[in-house]
């Protein structure tokens, strides 16, 4: 029987050969900011918007909330080849049964039809219109295993690779249009950054933010989906200026851990000159 494509079992038989190779080319993946797992099934998380009525319903073992799922949508900044593989790791953490469906170029997916047996979905920029072909593609998924799987969508919206501290991110408006046609569903952002330390391989820094709930009434506002990138990022970032080559192991040991922010503008990062913890002797 023919595997279905970003289906689990797809990922099992590429991932045998694919995560030793992994371990060689990046030191570790840290992962913080994500929901319990199990928490992204269902709808709206305010109860004051919720409509049972547009929501799945739960019946037989429903205890398993996954079952009920609604599509997943995990937007990241692309900063590195890795990036679609490192959200597969959140995938893992959240919706490890979720069927995984990757917007990417269709040039990519010509040189490397691999990624099409892992659920790539291409499309082309120089052609707005085939975006239409992502759409039935995502659509046929949700409707034909909704309910035995569920639907998880990775989407890099800044359209190709830039450092993660290019700010205004960039990013563009298709995600959007993703959103709307998977209604109702989650946009979580996430921001994704690799820093080299102390090792030969760079180690990957993944934080996701609030999940974000979209349907018939509420649009996905994309700059606001910026901004929770941005402020993942600026997390990361504030984390490795803080404990430098030691970032990683002063990582939290939870996912589901938040990372502390920035200081304000102009402030001083901790072990600094002048900065906490710092006496005034030794800044003179």
């Amino acid at each position: 029987m023919a595997l279905t494509p970003g289906g689990p079992a797809s990922w099992k038989a590429f991932e045998l050969v694919f995560h030793p190779w992994l371990r060689r080319k990046v030191a570790g993946i840290h992962l913080a900011g994500l929901p319990p797992e199990g928490s992204l099934s269902l709808g709206d998380p305010d109860p004051a918007r919720r409509d049972p009525s547009r929501e799945p319903r739960l019946t037989g073992d429903s205890m398993n909330l996954e079952k009920a799922s609604i599509p997943l949508i995990l937007v990241g900044n692309h900063v590195s080849w890795f990036d679609g593989f490192l959200l597969r790791e959140v995938q893992r953490r959240l919706r490890p049964r979720s069927i995984l469906r990757t917007v990417m170029l269709s040039s990519e997916l010509r040189w490397n039809p691999v990624l099409r047996s892992l659920g790539g979905t291409g499309f082309d920029p120089a052609r707005p219109i085939s975006i239409r072909g992502v759409i039935r593609t995502l659509r046929s998924v949700r409707d034909h295993d909704r309910r035995r799987r569920g639907l998880v969508v990775s989407f890099f919206p800044q359209g190709r690779i830039y450092p993660s501290f290019r700010r205004p991110l960039g990013f563009a408006a298709g995600v959007e249009i993703v959103a709307r046609t998977l209604a109702p569903c989650r946009v979580m952002g996430v921001g994704i950054h690799l820093e080299p330390g102390n090792r030969v391989a760079p180690s990957a820094f993944v934080h996701g933010s609030p999940p974000r709930f979209v349907d018939a009434q509420t649009a996905l506002d994309v700059e606001r989906l910026e901004g929770d990138v941005a402020d993942a990022l600026d997390r990361v970032h504030h984390h490795l200026a803080v404990h430098g080559e030691r970032g990683p192991d002063r990582w939290p040991s939870e996912a589901t851990a938040v990372l502390d922010p920035p200081p304000p503008s102009g402030g001083r990062f901790p072990g600094t000159p002048g900065g906490p913890g710092q006496s005034s002797e030794s800044t003179s």
